[in-house]
């Protein structure tokens, strides 16, 4: 997907903090001359040394998003736990026809999202494969080449596209997520997408977080008997979930990931190491509560989050 709105009519989009993948956002925008700007817990300047995916190095300026300011677009990647919080705080600076863009490892966090949404304000969710660490605070890598998929979350009660202002109608978003964390696709519902990139979390975050080791050690024989059983039992419960997946799909996905990602440090590792909080209720948690509902058996998930938590995740 190209972009098609014209630079004169780009809104200024507003990223959320200084995560991998909000400023991976913010920097390949920055590079198709799209305005940003950041949303930060304490208003300052950021400079960031970007490497992208070719090693050439660019360097990017971002200011502070103006308090006294309406936020038109919104992009939030932030962690799971913290888009409750976060949109709780954003709520009072959005525009009452704000488009939000959330991004995020796991499952579980649209229902509280969509209750915190005024009548014509709309949500979207994106899902992406892309890789991105920061080795220090002023430094951003692109490690993995990626693709994402988008889709609207709620239905929001406003006036014809064709009828709302340039900067307002839905390709000012998807235009944006192209140039930010393309290739974009569109599609009209999420979830098995978000299934599909859960399963390659339930694999990938907590065996490397546990185990200290980067995405591509996964490729080791002696994980793959532990991920095959993992993957197994993530099939089973979308299935009861009533989104089949295909696990000989969903594997050749999980490989190319770990392939792509070889370098990468999982986002549950980078956690781990910095001592924060880490999503796994959102990841392997979801999946064991979601297998509770049905009755199903996890056994190589349930050791494995046992595992996570006796090594204090």
């Amino acid at each position: 997907m190209n972009s098609n709105v014209e630079v004169s009519a780009k809104p200024r989009w507003t990223v959320v903090g200084q995560g991998a993948i909000g400023l991976l956002a913010a920097c390949q925008a920055q590079l198709h001359h799209w305005p940003v700007a950041l949303w930060l817990r304490q208003p300052q300047v950021v400079d960031i040394n970007f490497q992208q995916l070719n090693q050439q190095q660019s360097q990017h300026h971002f200011v502070s998003w103006p308090l006294d300011t309406a936020i038109t677009h919104i992009f939030i990647a932030v962690k799971a736990f913290d888009v409750e919080a976060c949109l709780q705080q954003l709520q009072p600076h959005l525009s009452p026809e704000a488009h939000i863009v959330l991004s995020h490892n796991g499952m579980g966090t649209l229902d509280s999202a969509r209750s915190q949404l005024l009548p014509q304000q709309q949500l979207w969710f994106a899902s992406t494969t892309h890789g991105a660490y920061k080795p220090a605070p002023d430094q951003l890598i692109h490690s993995g080449a990626g693709q994402s998929v988008i889709a609207t979350i709620n239905a929001p009660i406003q006036a014809p596209s064709h009828k709302a202002p340039r900067q307002h109608r839905p390709e000012s978003v998807t235009s944006f997520m192209a140039d930010a964390l393309g290739p974009l696709t569109e599609v009209t519902a999420i979830e098995p997408y978000l299934w599909q990139k859960l399963a390659i979390n339930c694999l990938i975050n907590p065996i490397t977080a546990l185990h200290h080791i980067r995405n591509g050690d996964l490729a080791q024989a002696k994980y793959h008997t532990q991920l095959q059983q993992l993957l197994k039992e993530v099939c089973l419960v979308a299935a009861a979930e009533g989104v089949p997946l295909q696990e000989h799909d969903c594997w050749q996905q999980v490989q190319q990931v770990i392939k792509n990602t070889a370098a990468n440090v999982s986002s549950m590792l980078q956690d781990r190491q910095a001592g924060r909080p880490t999503e796994l209720e959102f990841i392997s948690g979801f999946i064991l509560r979601k297998a509770q509902r049905h009755q199903l058996q996890l056994p190589a998930h349930t050791k494995l989050y046992q595992q996570c938590q006796d090594a204090g995740f």
